[in-house]
């Protein structure tokens, strides 16, 4: 009588590194520069934190192939002064936007990318209002959804024990956050590239590699 919940966080990471990799060299923008280069901060090296990392990549490279993503783990998930302190140093050596998929440690990388006047990308839940302009996205995962969608398949009886039930775009299981305080600074091409990737990996034309299935 148990029914387990997997996500897509693969799928919803690649939106990510694409738009990361759109606005990395984007014209006009004070919180980028040029260069095609980019960052991604764990909590540790690890399937579960990987999954985000290798969807994350996957996406920058879709859009440009010469992007250069900078990797690190901070081997904690509640340490915002080694968040911020690896954050800097991407930043310094040239990235411009940082994913963080390192829970509370994420929050020193926020505080590094004001600080420095660049970008940061929250995960898990729309962490954007933490530090509002600066998080230009966050990739969302949705037990909203799921924990709706199961409790009706158990109230109108087609709820089955024992599966494992995925959500990925195609469930709404996953996404990008509404970028309430960033949209506005971005060119229509860009968000109607997302919605263009998200539909052809929706179809199967994109396939998005998900580590935890090699």
């Amino acid at each position: 009588n148990v029914v387990s919940v997997l996500f897509r966080e693969d799928e919803a990471s690649f939106l990510a590194g694409a738009v990361e990799a759109m606005v990395t060299t984007m014209e006009g923008n004070d919180k980028v520069n040029p260069e095609p280069f980019i960052g991604a901060i764990g909590g540790t090296q690890s399937p579960g934190i990987d999954v985000f990392i290798v969807g994350f990549e996957e996406g920058a490279n879709y859009i440009n192939p010469d992007t250069k993503v900078l990797t690190a783990y901070s081997n904690s998930f509640g340490d915002p002064a080694k968040g911020q302190e690896l954050a800097l140093s991407m930043y310094d050596q040239g990235a411009d936007i940082i994913f963080q998929i390192a829970g509370g440690t994420g929050e020193g990388v926020f505080q590094a990318a004001e600080d420095t006047n660049h970008y940061a990308i929250g995960v898990d839940s729309d962490q954007d209002y933490i530090k509002p302009g600066y998080i230009l996205t966050s990739m969302l995962k949705r037990v909203d959804v799921a924990v709706y969608d199961l409790i009706s398949k158990l109230v109108d009886g087609t709820l089955e024990g024992g599966e494992a039930v995925v959500y990925g775009l195609a469930e709404n299981g996953v996404a990008l956050s509404p970028m309430t305080y960033t949209k506005d600074q971005l060119p229509s091409e860009f968000l109607e590239t997302v919605e263009e990737l998200k539909a052809k990996i929706i179809s199967g034309e994109i396939s998005v590699t998900d580590i935890r299935e090699e």
